[in-house]
Formats: structure tokens, C-alpha cells, sequence
């Protein structure tokens, strides 16, 4: 058509308006009801017409949508849908893949073309939904197969790209392809996952970007209309659930991915945040097979703090109905395990309270024969060196405990013990590092929320021997170190007075009294730990070093007069403050004597205060209960008073301080005694010696279990005025009653010098009786009578010497009148013994000893240790099965699914006809691979066809040697992924000739002694050479070229490496083991290698149990005789007991 001429056009603005298109709109049809396969093949058939093809689809996915529909309804759509696909079959023989459903691959490279953003929505989306519906249909496995290959063909890839490139507008163009990758990647248990990921240049183009597409809607996101970051996350889950292990690394090696995973966490829906957690808490940090580097590229410091901003999440459950886990609690699950666990998370070994860097075990220099003065500790140049910062092995745990707010969330102070609980090493490091945040006392919500976590981290115990493996070390850890886990900088001196001195707010000076007790009771614990320590090498540093942590100590914490001064502030009323606070003062006396004798207190006055109030009748059980501690604590205190007067009444009172533990004793329940209480007991009792201690009974408590018998009444108190009296005298003269003892027993036993066992008290009893007869009342001279009658009775049970008990029974009833009540029950004392209940045998207290060393190994433990050094069965069973399943397979399920692997182990058959049939069953493998459009077929056709090249030439006389078939079998891997760090020098290795020699160890040199190929990958590389030699050595003829190439020598000198990575020691120990199961190993091992010295060494270096089983199992294993006459007559049996006592 022609240009309008100039003069036909009425109006000048009609020039610029553009011609209006007279094609009219379709409108979409309704889809239709599908009846046949027919009907559905004719309906998707290609059709350049756009509406058309729309209609097409649509019906498909009504089509689809139906088969959530009642399962007998299924029957005929299921038919209609087989047939169909049926027909999508291929003639074409050559390229099956390419043909399946080519319609609907058509018409979405059609709408590609023309730009059809509908249209490329709907393709990918109505895939998604066949992919889910096939899924389900058991017998459709097959087409889904077809289907997946298809997809991840070149022209197909290129149409995902461009799905997942589009602008970022167009989420509806994005969602369907992520939906349909995330549907190709689960389907049949994650079949096509790897090969979606090698083909991440196309399939996972975009992704960081889609992963930052978050919904922008109001309100919280509906799972049924997921937003792309949604659909993104999903593919990258499904990912990570389905990818084996290699190719799972190579995913969290993608930082940008990763990056994006975690980044926006704190924004997604709740049924997502939980889905992320959930699934890289099962598939990576539960997953043992996944190595540590793995792992820490997914919990470094970044993912951690956005992972605890999950701690404040406050979007609305989608689903109130449904008991679920908070996302808050799921985040704190998470963290705790990646945090705590050093086998699944990102903790690395420490060694507690001794800094990185040193050797707590090298004092070379420090106890040397040619120094001519002891400097001690100050012959150790790095004791002093940490007070301001401390270097630790856990540096993402380090910074990331920084930037958490215990004080503001209970979860975050958990996790936060939880991580100091599980590296000590922390501790330090974690204050040092909070020397800003002020603890002055301010009743605010931050600064108590910092108090309970402050005092919950000090009730934190000390790692056992500060650190260091399974036994002291010989140098003790910097005083500064350790005095951070009990009395952090924070917690000055200066600060903590403060505290204690403030009038007004009481429960400022009670969190800082609560913190000062568990910082002393720490502290003994310490000393403690110090002495023990003291007692092996390195004793006199050890010693040196507890002082000098004592000496710091008394210079933070806040001068004893403080306390006091505190105590007598509190009003009567203070009963928790005024149990905490005397609790405090008697740890001052025991554990840091040197300030507690600083200031003078009046105990005598604090004393009798306690005693007058525990006489208040109005006072509740709980009440009472607190008053009941503090007096106790009042009695200890009393103990450190050197002029204490146990034995005087003060004003007011009517017993004396000692008959008032008695009788607090007395009245405490039985299942709940005042065990420190009874300390001091026996210590007055020990210095006065009113009661005998040679009996195995101990008659305190004998007499505590009388005084429990006497009846709560105003009788009472006359007998206990009574005893108190008697032990009052016995106490001020006990001279007085030796003698008297010695002549009653030169009287019995008519010859002077026998010693008896009879209490004093007993004497003062019946020189003080005839006294209470007169001045008593009946009633109160029966109860009295009583309780010397069953007290008596008791002495003579506890085997005290029975004929001095019946005569002071004599001179008691003598002196009682005849007819009274009391005299009858004098008379009847001797019939009571056999009746009277008398505490247990008392136990003899056991001075710390070090723990006992056995020179036996549990049979658990060992078996634990045998089954975690014994290598995996699965290793040792021949596949044959391997050698029809690969006819069956496509190439790449051949190489990923484990049976070309399966293929190259058989070459170390036992069995000839099985050897060669392996070598065949490869050769054409090779050349299968050969003719196929695999990534890596070169360098894989490479391997196997020198492979074979190199068993022809043995394997019709023996089998090939295991280990060249375990490399070669691990090389299979390394060479289908061209990322792995091994892959230059297996590549080097294939080119260097076409067979591989027989007696040597591929590679074994080249990764030991020269550098790596990559950069920080030479423990990677010695991993994967461990990991192939482990599996390389199975007979006696593997074991000899081993020796022969002197492997053991190499795995001895790395074993000792100290940077070597963790892991690899462990490879090297299963290595040993292995050498030890075959016939002759130990033997070999001890007179080839002198494993057994180098086992005693390691051992002797406190170097673990698993060492000290290996041993055990060596000797028992060897040749006796020979190993015998290898060592000229060395025993055995001694060289087991010598070692196994370290």
C-alpha cells in the first residue's frame, strides 16, 4: 500500500498517528475437555498461530491439573496420557532425545523467536506440571527419562537461559523455567540433578539474581503462588538433597549462590525460611560423606550473623493450624549443631585455654641442666603475652560471637554458652573483645540481661586438663587465659565495688554477690585442676603459675571490707541476699585466704543474730529454710575465727554456738543433712576431743541421731541445756576426763596403759548426772534419762569398749533414785542395743589422687575405636552384577552410577574368568565412550584404554595389583569433573605414557613431595591419595610393594606433620589398620618399619586411644616368636603394660 499523499490528510496530527492493525484480537478459548490422545496430539501440534498454540497448551494443563482428582477417576486420563505419549516416540534411531514431544519443544523455541512472553510462560510451566504428574505414575518413569534428556539438550538449554535471563520484571517468565529445573532435578529420586548441574552455564544462569527476587506484595507470601526468589530457593534445595558428594561441594564452592541462599533469609515466608534450614542442616552439615571445606563455605562468619537475625523474625505463620516449629527455634537448631559440632559444622580443633601458635609440650630451654638460675614461668616468653588479645583456631566462630546480643534474646545467650561450652578457647577471646561494653551498675533491662549471661558462661566448667588432648600438659596455660572464664575483664574490680555499694538497689548487689561466688568456686576448681597437674612433669611451673592466676585474681575481684559492709546493710528481711552474701565471705576465707584476712569482722554478733532468728515461731517454711543456710554459712565463717567461742552462751541465747549446730543438725531432714555444716563439726570436735574417733561408726553422728530423737517439746530444751553444760566442761578441761577415763579402765582391766574407745562426753554425762537429779524436775529427769539410756546404747552398738559403757551405766543408775521412772530406764540401756539404729560406717575421705592409669583398654571403647579404623565393607565386595547393568545404562549413568568403577575393580579379581571378562566388558565401554557426545570423553577413554593396556599384561597370570585399580577407579572421578584440584596432574599423568608400571605407586611422589597444582590444595590432593591407597591395599602382594616403596616410612613422617589437616590423620591410622589385617602386616610393620617404637612415641606424647588400641592390636596380631627374636628377647607383654600406662 502507498504513502497517503500530502493533501488527503484533513488534519496535520493524523500524520503522526500510527495505522492501526486490522487484524482483530482472538480471545483466548476456553480449554477443552479432552477425550482421546488424538484429540490432545492435535491439539498441541505446532501452529505459528500464538493463540492457537495457547489454547493448545492450556488444555494440557487443564488436562494435567485433573489428575488431582479421585484415583478411580484417573483410570482413563492416565490411558489418554500413555498413548500420548506414546506416540511422541521417535523413529529416528540416531537421536532419540531430540524427538520426544517435539511439538511442544517447538513451540517453545517458536515463542523464543517471536518474543512471546505468554507463550514462554506457558511452555516451561505445563512441562513443570507433566514432570510432576509423570512422577507419580510409576510405569511413566520411562518418558520422564526422555523428557529430561531432552530438555538438557543444547537447544533446549538455550531456552531455559533465556527463561531465567529475562528482564527482572518478568516474574512470570522466570517462575515456570525455575519450577520446571527444580521438577527435572527431583525426578526419580534426582536422576538428572548432576546432569542439570554440569550444564550450569546454561541451567543455572541468572540464578544469584533470581535468588534477590523476594515477593513484593503485602502481607505474607502465598505458598501457592510462590515468588521467584521462592522457586529459585527450591531448585537450589532440590539440588543440594539429590547431588552426590563431589558435585554438592562444587555447589557450595559457588559463592555467589551461596551468598544469595542466606542473604535475604530474614525476608522470606516461614515455610521457607524453615525449608532452607531443615534441608542444609540434613544434606550438608549432617552429611559425613561432605567434606569440612565444604561445609565452611556455607557457615562462615556472613551466613551465620544473617541466619541469627532469624532470632527477631516476625512474619505470621501461613498456617496457625498446623503445629510447627518457630522459625526462631529452627534458626537456633541450626546454629547450635554448625556451631558446637566439630564433626558436622565449622568448629575446628582447639586446645582449650593454650593459645594457637604454642607447644604447651616443649620446655625445652625451661627445665634445662645448663641454665644457672630457675626463671620459671618467666623463662616462658609467651606466659605474660596474652592480657589484650589471644590467637584462636576458630576464627569464624570468633567473629561471629561478637556481633550476638545475649542480653537482649535467651536463644542467642544459649547459643552463645553452647559455643564457649564447646571451644573454651573462645572465652578469652570473647571478652577481650568486649572491653567497651560497660557493666556499670545500672538497673536497666541490657545491663541484667548481660548479668545472666555473664553469670551463666561462669557456670561454664573448665575443659578437662585446660585443653590439652587426654593428660595434663607440661607447661600450665597463661594465667591471663584462664582467669578470663572466671572473672572476665568486664568485670573489674573498680566496677564490681560499685556494685556492692549501691543502697538503694538491691538487686544490683545480689547479681554481683551471685557472680563473685561462682568466680570463687571456679577459682578452687582451677587451683585444684593446678594441683593435680603439679603432680607430674613440670611441677614447680604448675605451681609458679597457680599462684600467679591466684595473685590476679585477688587483684579484680573487690576487697573483702566491701562484702562485709554489704552484709550489714541488708535488713533482716534479705534473707536470699543475706544466704548469698555469707555464702561469699566463706568462700573468701577458703579460696583466697591471702585478702579475706584484711578486714576484721565480729562473727560472734552476726552469730547470735542468726541464732535469735531462727527462734521466730512465725517464720514459713521457706523462709526458715534460707535462714537455716545462712547460719550455716555463719558457722563456716566462724571456723576461719581464731577467737571464736564455740562454747559460750552469748546474751540472749540459752545454748552455746556448738550445741546449736548440734541441734540444727539434729533438726535437719535426713535425706537433706548439712554436709558442710558437719564439717566444721568435726573440726571442733577434732580439736576438743569430746568425742571419740576410733571407732569405724563415727559417734557424731551417733549422737546427731539421738539428739533427732528427742521429742519437740519444752522438756527438751532441759536436756539440751544438760549436754550443753556436759560439753562445755568436757570441752574447757578434757585432761580432767583423760585421767578419769584411764582409771575407770586400769579399775576393768587391772593393767594401766590400754587406751579404750570411749567418748569424754560420756564421763562428763556422769559427773554432771547426780547434779541434774537434784535440780530436775521427774518429767524433765525421764526425757533426759532417756536420751542418756539410747545414747549409752548406741556407744556400746558402735563397738565403743562395752565394759567401761556398763560401768558408767552403773555409776548413773547409782546415783538415780531407786523407784523413779529415770532409774527404770537407766536399768533397761543394755536391753536397747540390739534395737537402737546407728549410722552407716562412716567413709574414709580420699585425698585427691591423680586418675588412675589401667593398662587396660574397655572392650567397648576398643571395639568403638577397631570399627571406626576398619574401612567400610563395601569395599572389599566384588560387583559382578557390574558386568551385564552397564549394557543397559547410557554412558554418563555408567560413569556417575557407579559401575565403570564397579568395572575397573573386578580387574583385581581372584578369579581369572572374572578378570578377563572385566578387561573386555571396559574395552568396550572405551569404546562406547568413544562414539558418544560425553563432556569428558577423551581424558576418561584415555584412562580406561591404558588401564587396559597395563592389566593385559598380568592379569591371565594374576590379578592386577588394588591399588593401581583404586587409582584408577578414584581417577574416573576426578577426570568427570574438571574442577576437582587432582585433575592437571591425573591429565600430566595419562600423557606420560600408555601403560603405568606395575611395582609403583601412581602419583604417590608427585603429591607428597611437589607442590600442588592449585593453590592451597595440597592437603586436598594428599587426602584423595590417602583415600585411593587405602582402598589399594588389600593382599599380601599390595602390602609388598607398599614396603617396597617404602609408604610407611612417608605416612609416619606426615602423620607427625603439626599443620596437617584434620582428617588426614585419621586416613593415615585406617591405613595401618588396614596393613594389620592382612596376614603378616604387624609383623611386617614392627620389623620393617619399627612401627611398634613409633606407636610407644606417640603414645608417650599423650598422641590418643585409637594409638593405643592400633598398638594393643599390633602385639596381639604379630608373629610372637619372630617379633620376639627381631627385639632379642624383649617381652611383649611388658613393652603392652609400659605403653598402655601412659
Amino acid at each position: 500500500m502507498g504513502k497517503r499523499p500530502a493533501e488527503e490528510v484533513v488534519d496535520g496530527n493524523q500524520a503522526y498517528l500510527k495505522r492501526q492493525k486490522i487484524t482483530a484480537s482472538v480471545n483466548a478459548a476456553p480449554a477443552d475437555e479432552i477425550c482421546s490422545a488424538r484429540q490432545l496430539r492435535k491439539l498441541l501440534a505446532f501452529d505459528q498461530n500464538a493463540a492457537q498454540s495457547k489454547h493448545g497448551i492450556q488444555t494440557l494443563k487443564k488436562f494435567l491439573d485433573s489428575f488431582g482428582d479421585p484415583e478411580d477417576a484417573n483410570a482413563h486420563r492416565i490411558s489418554i496420557l500413555r498413548e500420548y505419549l506414546e506416540s511422541q516416540n521417535s523413529t529416528n534411531d540416531e537421536d532419540k532425545a531430540e524427538s520426544f514431544l517435539p511439538d511442544i519443544t517447538q513451540t517453545w523455541s517458536f515463542a523464543s523467536q517471536s518474543n512471546d512472553d505468554s507463550l514462554l510462560s506457558a511452555v516451561p510451566a505445563v512441562l513443570a506440571l507433566l514432570f510432576r504428574t509423570i512422577s507419580t505414575i510409576f510405569e511413566f518413569t520411562e518418558y520422564g527419562m526422555k523428557l529430561g534428556r531432552t530438555l538438557l539438550l543444547k537447544r533446549q538449554q538455550e531456552l531455559i537461559a533465556r527463561g531465567l535471563t529475562a528482564n527482572k520484571s518478568k516474574e512470570f517468565v522466570i517462575s515456570p523455567v525455575l519450577r520446571l529445573l527444580k521438577e527435572l532435578s527431583i525426578f526419580d529420586g534426582g536422576v538428572f540433578a548432576k546432569q542439570v548441574f554440569r550444564t550450569r552455564d546454561k541451567t543455572f544462569k541468572g540464578l544469584a539474581r533470581n535468588l534477590g527476587l523476594r515477593y513484593t506484595g503485602d502481607g505474607v507470601e502465598d505458598p501457592k503462588k510462590p515468588s521467584v526468589r521462592t522457586n529459585a530457593l527450591r531448585l537450589v534445595l532440590s539440588s543440594i538433597k539429590f547431588l552426590p558428594v563431589e558435585a554438592k561441594r562444587e555447589l557450595l564452592n559457588q559463592r555467589e549462590i551461596v551468598s544469595a541462599l542466606i542473604k535475604d533469609i530474614r525476608d522470606d515466608p516461614p515455610f521457607m525460611a524453615r525449608d532452607v534450614l531443615e534441608t542444609l542442616k540434613s544434606h550438608v552439615l549432617l552429611d559425613t560423606k561432605l567434606p569440612r571445606d565444604a561445609k565452611v563455605k556455607l557457615v562462615n562468619a556472613s551466613s551465620l550473623g544473617r541466619i541469627a537475625m532469624l532470632y527477631r523474625y516476625d512474619q505470621p505463620d501461613d498456617d496457625p493450624t498446623t503445629e510447627k516449629k518457630a522459625v526462631d527455634e529452627v534458626a537456633h537448631e541450626f546454629l547450635v549443631l554448625a556451631c558446637t559440632s566439630p564433626d558436622v559444622g565449622l568448629m575446628s580443633r582447639q586446645s582449650g585455654f593454650y593459645p594457637r601458635g604454642i607447644d604447651p609440650d616443649d620446655i625445652h630451654g625451661v627445665d634445662s641442666d645448663e641454665s644457672f638460675i630457675d626463671l620459671g614461668l618467666d623463662s616462658i616468653e609467651w606466659m605474660d603475652k596474652y592480657t589484650e588479645k589471644v590467637p584462636v583456631r576458630n576464627t569464624i566462630l570468633s567473629d561471629f560471637i561478637q556481633n550476638l546480643r545475649p542480653w537482649s534474646s535467651s536463644k542467642q545467650s544459649e547459643l552463645l554458652l553452647s559455643i564457649l561450652k564447646s571451644a573454651p578457647e573462645l572465652f578469652a577471646d570473647y571478652y577481650f573483645g568486649k572491653k567497651d561494653f560497660s557493666f556499670d551498675p545500672k538497673l536497666t533491662s541490657t545491663w541484667m540481661g548481660y548479668s545472666a549471661f555473664i553469670f551463666s558462661s561462669l557456670q561454664l566448667p573448665l575443659p578437662d586438663y585446660f585443653g590439652h588432648r587426654e593428660r595434663y600438659a607440661r607447661l600450665p596455660p597463661p594465667p591471663a587465659v584462664v582467669l578470663e572464664s572466671i572473672l572476665p575483664q568486664p568485670l573489674s574490680q573498680k566496677v564490681l565495688t560499685r556494685c556492692l555499694t549501691q543502697p538503694h538497689n538491691s538487686l544490683v548487689t545480689f547479681f554481683a554477690i551471685r557472680i563473685l561466688s561462682i568466680a570463687m568456686s571456679k577459682l578452687a576448681k582451677a587451683l585444684e585442676m593446678y594441683q593435680e597437674a603439679a603432680n607430674g612433669p613440670g611441677s614447680s611451673l604448675w605451681t609458679q603459675a597457680a599462684d600467679r592466676l591466684a595473685d590476679q585474681f585477688c587483684k579484680r575481684c573487690p576487697h573483702i571490707k566491701e562484702v562485709i559492709i554489704a552484709y550489714r546493710r541488708m535488713t533482716s528481711t534479705d534473707l536470699m541476699q543475706r544466704e548469698a552474701v555469707t555464702k561469699l565471705l566463706v568462700l573468701y576465707f577458703e579460696v583466697v585466704p591471702r585478702i579475706a584476712l584484711d578486714a576484721k569482722f565480729g562473727v560472734s554478733a552476726a552469730l547470735a543474730d542468726c541464732l535469735k532468728a531462727m527462734d521466730d515461731t512465725t517464720l514459713d517454711p521457706q523462709d526458715r529454710a534460707l535462714r537455716v543456710m545462712e547460719l550455716e554459712n555463719v558457722f563456716r565463717f566462724a571456723q576461719f575465727s581464731p577467737g571464736m567461742r564455740w562454747f559460750g552462751k552469748a546474751e540472749g541465747l540459752s545454748i552455746s554456738p556448738f550445741m546449736a549446730m548440734l541441734k540444727l543438725s539434729a533438726e535437719a531432714p535426713a535425706d537433706l543433712p548439712l554436709l558442710k555444716l558437719k564439717t566444721v563439726l568435726l573440726s571442733v570436735v577434732g580439736e576438743t576431743q569430746i568425742l571419740q574417733n576410733q571407732t569405724t561408726i563415727c559417734a557424731l553422728d551417733t549422737f546427731i541421731l539421738r539428739l533427732r530423737e528427742l521429742d519437740v517439746s519444752a522438756h527438751s530444751s532441759a536436756t539440751y541445756n544438760f549436754l550443753d553444760d556436759c560439753i562445755s566442761r568436757c570441752a574447757a578441761k578434757p585432761v580432767k576426763y583423760i585421767f578419769a577415763l584411764e582409771e575407770i579402765c586400769a579399775e576393768i582391766h587391772k593393767s594401766e596403759g590400754i587406751q579404750s574407745a570411749v567418748s569424754l562426753l560420756s564421763l562428763a554425762i556422769i559427773e554432771q548426772w547426780p547434779f541434774m537429779v537434784k535440780s530436775a524436775q521427774d518429767v524433765e529427769l525421764k526425757e533426759t534419762a532417756t536420751f542418756i539410756a539410747r545414747y549409752l546404747a548406741a556407744s556400746i552398738k558402735i563397738h565403743e569398749d562395752k565394759r567401761v559403757i556398763k560401768n558408767l551405766i552403773q555409776k548413773l543408775a547409782a546415783e538415780t533414785p531407786e523407784n523413779s521412772a529415770a532409774r527404770h530406764t537407766l536399768d533397761q540401756t543394755r536391753r536397747l542395743v540390739d534395737s537402737i539404729e546407728v549410722p552407716d560406717a562412716k567413709k574414709i575421705p580420699l585425698r585427691f589422687t591423680a586418675k588412675p592409669e589401667t593398662n587396660t583398654i574397655s572392650e567397648i571403647e576398643k571395639s568403638k575405636i577397631l570399627s571406626s579404623l576398619n574401612p567400610e565393607p563395601g569395599n572389599e565386595v566384588e560387583d559382578h552384577n557390574a558386568l551385564t547393568k552397564w549394557t543397559t545404562k547410557e554412558v554418563d549413568e555408567v560413569i556417575d552410577g557407579g559401575y565403570a568403577t564397579s568395572l575397573i575393580m573386578l580387574l583385581s579379581s581372584n578369579v581369572l574368568g572374572i578378570r578377563k571378562e572385566a578387561a573386555t566388558n571396559i574395552s568396550k565401554f572405551a569404546a562406547k565412550l568413544k562414539e558418544s557426545s560425553f563432556d569428558e570423553k577423551d581424558q576418561i577413554w584415555l584412562l580406561l584404554s591404558e588401564l587396559v593396556e597395563t592389566a593385559k599384561q598380568v592379569i591371565d597370570q594374576e590379578p592386577l595389583s588394588t591399588f593401581i585399580s583404586a587409582f584408577a577407579s578414584h581417577a574416573l572421578s576426578v577426570l568427570n569433573d574438571p574442577l576437582h584440584c587432582m585433575y592437571p596432574k591425573i591429565n600430566k599423568f595419562l600423557t606420560s605414557g600408555p601403560t603405568w608400571t606395575l611395582d609403583k605407586i601412581p602419583l604417590m611422589f608427585k603429591i607428597l613431595d611437589e607442590s600442588p597444582s592449585l593453590d592451597d590444595a595440597h592437603y586436598m590432593e594428599m587426602g584423595w591419595l590417602l583415600a585411593y591407597m587405602l582402598v589399594g591395599l588389600r593382599t599380601q602382594a599390595d602390602m609388598a610393594i607398599y614396603r617396597k616403596r617404602h609408604v610407611f616410612e612417608k605416612l609416619f613422617s606426615i602423620y607427625n606433620s603439626t599443620y596437617l589437616a584434620p582428617g588426614l590423620r585419621d586416613k593415615i591410622l585406617k591405613i595401618i589398620f588396614r596393613a594389620m589385617s592382612i596376614e603378616g602386616g604387624s609383623t611386617t610393620l614392627i620389623t620393617r618399619f619399627s612401627a611398634m617404637t613409633w606407636l610407644q612415641a606417640q603414645v608417650s606424647l599423650g598422641a590418643g586411644m585409637p594409638l593405643k588400641v592400633l598398638l594393643e592390636t599390633m602385639l596381639e596380631s604379630c608373629d610372637q616368636q619372630r617379633v620376639k627374636n627381631w627385639s632379642k628377647g624383649a617381652s611383649l607383654g611388658a613393652i603392652k603394660v609400659d605403653t598402655l600406662s601412659f
